[in-house]
Formats: C-alpha cells, sequence, structure tokens
C-alpha cells in the first residue's frame, strides 16, 4: 500500500513517516502541492495525507486538483489534515467542495489517523 504525505514541516513529515512504516506502508514524501501533483501522477498513490496549508498549490486545491484529474484511475483516496483549518465547518469543506474522503485536524493521535486509514481501505 503506497501513501503519499504532503506536509511542509518536517517534524510532521518525520512522524507520519515513522507510524506508517511502522504499519507496513510504503511512504512517499513531497513538501509542496506542485511537487506532491507531479508525484501523484507518477507514482498513483493509493492514499494521499495532505496538510491544508502547503506551498504552492494550496492543500484543499491540491485536493480537488487530484479529484478532478481525468488521466488519474483509480483516484487515491485522500485526507486533508489542518492546524489552522479546525472545526466541522472546514471538515464538511474538505469533504464536499474539496473532495476530500477524510478530515484530520492537528494535533492527532497515531490511532485517530490509523483508523481513517484502515477505513479507506475497506
Amino acid at each position: 500500500m503506497k501513501v503519499l504525505i504532503v506536509d511542509d514541516d518536517k517534524n510532521i513529515l518525520n512522524l507520519l513517516k515513522l507510524y506508517l512504516k511502522d504499519n507496513k506502508f510504503d511512504v512517499i514524501e513531497s513538501r509542496n502541492g506542485e511537487e506532491a501533483f507531479r508525484i501523484v501522477l507518477k507514482e498513483k498513490p493509493d492514499i494521499a495525507i495532505i496538510d491544508g496549508l502547503i506551498p504552492g498549490i494550496h492543500g484543499f486545491e491540491l485536493c480537488k486538483k487530484i479529484k478532478k484529474e481525468p488521466s488519474l484511475t483509480p483516484k487515491p483516496k485522500i485526507i486533508i489534515m489542518s492546524s489552522v483549518y479546525k472545526g466541522i465547518k472546514y471538515e464538511l469543506e474538505a469533504k464536499k467542495d474539496f473532495l476530500a474522503e477524510e478530515y484530520l485536524a492537528k494535533p492527532f493521535k497515531k490511532n485517530d489517523l490509523l483508523s481513517k486509514i484502515e477505513s479507506l481501505l475497506r
């Protein structure tokens, strides 16, 4: 199972990478939206975990761009995470307007992240 993580915070990237590798996921990482989009097109990850605020293409817009890209089949499942955009309003927007399957507020617990991933894989 291939997972792309996109965050401009190196500490968050390392933490996510540790969590995911401990659970036997193949991990690809990116620190900005443009690079992440190129990676998605090339690597076709099963899941993308995208921070809402990243340089280049904004995380929410990146999610929508991935979901609307006609050459991507199947589309990766996407989890948007954010420490700035918190609350039900942003969770609903992430899912309805930007087409994410899941939303995760930072700081998050390892088990919350893993259970969201597991639910997406069912």
